[in-house]
Parts: structure tokens; C-alpha cells; sequence
């Protein structure tokens, strides 16, 4: 009896699960120090890419996408002018931060609905002044809080959901079903500091996630967790479909808004290929 409940403390799973939450304490103790890029980056490595339900065609674009919006607007715009924040996955775009006209956050907004690879953009950009260093030093914080514990917490994708915070306000987006969602939701809006919630994600049914996680690695392993704090308001995104995500590589198909028409649920075998930087209106 010794040897098998000795054997049950050191399984893989279990180890599995011990490093992921080290992992996730470490950066969240680190990334005001500097430290978070290349931690991040060896954990993400291992674990985050193993485990996310978005197709690696659909990373790349991902990632491609906020490097060019990134660089476009940092170039056209100086700080005075705007200091947004962009967030993208699965090929949807939150858009956080400052602006100093409305002219200008429209200008931005048309930008980014322009681009071929573009399904969805949700303009959260204020007409404000931006804040000082202490408020975004206090936003990366409760980012790096919220995503320990979403790492920690029972029956949460953690892999499968972007965590973005603005001004105590707190963004997630992912893949997820509504009760996966709910239970990511009730984590974050418990978490001290956190002054509410807004719901960016993509719902699938019980069906798809099933088909989405037997499609990438099986190396999901999380514990219980309890956040700590006063919940937070939670707020949906207007306009936001349950069970309408686009699991494809393919550049979704865009109406007069710029909203996707439908999604497409069967993956390609290569990514799109990304448009160069160009300027804005």
C-alpha cells in the first residue's frame, strides 16, 4: 500500500501539474523585475503552445497579426496621440488602451478591421488621457495574478485563454465552453484588484472541445485553486455569438461590418500567408 500511494504522489500527472503552477508563480513573482519575457517564453514553449486549441496556422497569424498592428500604430501614432494595446487570438483582435479623439480610435479601428487576416475587432479604446507608470505596473500585475490562478483553477483551459488587463479592468478571451468560461470568469472577477471582467470569448460545444483538445497534445493538467478578493463585475461583449468560433487557418469571411458571416470549423494544412505593414487612413 506504501509503494502505490508513493507511486500516485509522483505521477506524471501529477508532476505535470507541480511545475506548471511553479511555473505560473514564478513569472507572476518575476515579471515586474524584467524577468517575464524569457520565462514566459520557456514555459509557453513546453506547455502553452502543447495545449492551446487554436491550430498552429492560427497562432502564427496570431502572433504575426499583433506584431504588424503593433508596429503600425506605434509608428503613426505618438503617445499623446494614442497608447493602445493590442491582444489578439484566433484571429480576433481587442483593442485597449487611450486615445485622444474619437477620430483617432476610428482611424485605428478601420486600420485594424482592414487587415485580410482580421475576423473580429473589439474596440475597448477610450477617449482619455493615459494612465501613469503606476496604474499599467499595477495592470501587468493583476494580469500575471489572474493567469497564476486561471493555471491553478479546477476545469479551466488556463492554455486557451489571453488574459489582458486595463486600468484594474480585466479582458479574457479564448476557446472555451460556457462552462469552462464561467468558471475562468468567476476566478478572475475573484481575484483582489481586479475591478471587473469582460468577456471576450470564443464558445464551442461540449462536442467541439472535444474534437479541439484530441487535436493537439494531451498534456491538460490542473489543480483547484480559490481566488481571493471581492468578485468583480463581469461584462460581455456586445454583439459576442456562443457557439460561433472559428477553429480554421482560413481567413474568415467579413460582411459590411467587418464582422465574420460564419465560421469554418475543418482546420487547413498551412497558414495564411500575412499581408506586409501598411499605413493607416
Amino acid at each position: 500500500m506504501t509503494n502505490v500511494t508513493q507511486q500516485n504522489k509522483t505521477s506524471p500527472a501529477r508532476i505535470a501539474r507541480t511545475a506548471i503552477t511553479v511555473a505560473a508563480l514564478v513569472v507572476s513573482a518575476t515579471q515586474l523585475a524584467g524577468c517575464f519575457p524569457v520565462l514566459a517564453g520557456a514555459v509557453g514553449t513546453g506547455v502553452v503552445m502543447a495545449t492551446d486549441r487554436r491550430p498552429t496556422g492560427t497562432q502564427t497569424i496570431d502572433r504575426g497579426l499583433q506584431v504588424e498592428i503593433d508596429s503600425t500604430l506605434s509608428s503613426r501614432y505618438n503617445d499623446s496621440q494614442a497608447r493602445v494595446s493590442t491582444s489578439v487570438f484566433n484571429r480576433k483582435v481587442l483593442l485597449t488602451g487611450e486615445a485622444a479623439s474619437a477620430d483617432i480610435k476610428q482611424q485605428i479601428e478601420k486600420y485594424v478591421r482592414g487587415l485580410p487576416n482580421t475576423r473580429e475587432v473589439v474596440n475597448e479604446i477610450e477617449i482619455t488621457a493615459s494612465p501613469g507608470f503606476m496604474t499599467r505596473s499595477n495592470d501587468a500585475y493583476l494580469t500575471s495574478k489572474v493567469k497564476t490562478l486561471l493555471v491553478t483553477a479546477d476545469g479551466v483551459p488556463a492554455n486557451s485563454i489571453k488574459v489582458t488587463t486595463d486600468k484594474s479592468v480585466v479582458y479574457l478571451m479564448g476557446v472555451v465552453t460556457s462552462v469552462e468560461g464561467d468558471k475562468a470568469t468567476d476566478v478572475a472577477r475573484n481575484a483582489s484588484g481586479v475591478q471587473k471582467v469582460v468577456k471576450v470569448f470564443d464558445y464551442v460545444s461540449e462536442a467541439e472541445r472535444a474534437r479541439l483538445d484530441q487535436a493537439t497534445t494531451s498534456q491538460n493538467g490542473n489543480t483547484g485553486s480559490e481566488a481571493v478578493g471581492t468578485p468583480a463585475p463581469v461584462q460581455s461583449v456586445p454583439g459576442s455569438q456562443p457557439n460561433a468560433p472559428v477553429t480554421s487557418d482560413a481567413p474568415a469571411s467579413m460582411g459590411t461590418s467587418g464582422a465574420t458571416t460564419s465560421p469554418v470549423a475543418t482546420p487547413v494544412s498551412s497558414p495564411v500567408a500575412l499581408p506586409p505593414g501598411r499605413n493607416l487612413p
